[in-house]
């Protein structure tokens, strides 16, 4: 049985990390054995409902990549989407987190 790391009340202690290197969380699902990222957005919100301490069951959110509306539950750590049925997984990766998006500057400065 996998570890369900996207609950927070059971939630895996993390083992210790090389305090010398930056990490980050990254949130996605299990697609055909590979790990695929959710856009930065939802990664955000699943982190922030994460620290909260807070696991929904019924996060709706668009994943092109996964063919449109999806829904999430932290609590069984799946996602339901037009495509199937998926793993949903919390990981924390070692490197710095993506920046996000830019803003576009405005011509009217």
């Amino acid at each position: 049985m996998a570890v369900n790391t996207t609950n927070p009340t059971n939630a895996p202690i993390i083992p210790l990390l090389d305090p010398s290197k930056q990490y980050h969380p990254e949130w996605g699902v299990i697609k055909n054995k590979d790990f695929h990222p959710l856009t930065l957005k939802h990664q955000r919100d699943f982190e922030n409902l994460f620290h909260e301490g807070t696991a929904i069951q019924d996060f709706h959110f668009w994943q092109a990549n996964l063919g449109g509306y999806c829904l999430a539950d932290m609590v069984q750590a799946t996602v339901v989407s037009p495509e199937g049925t998926f793993i949903l997984q919390r990981r924390v990766v070692e490197g710095a987190p993506h920046p996000g998006r830019r803003k576009k500057k405005s011509g009217l400065d």
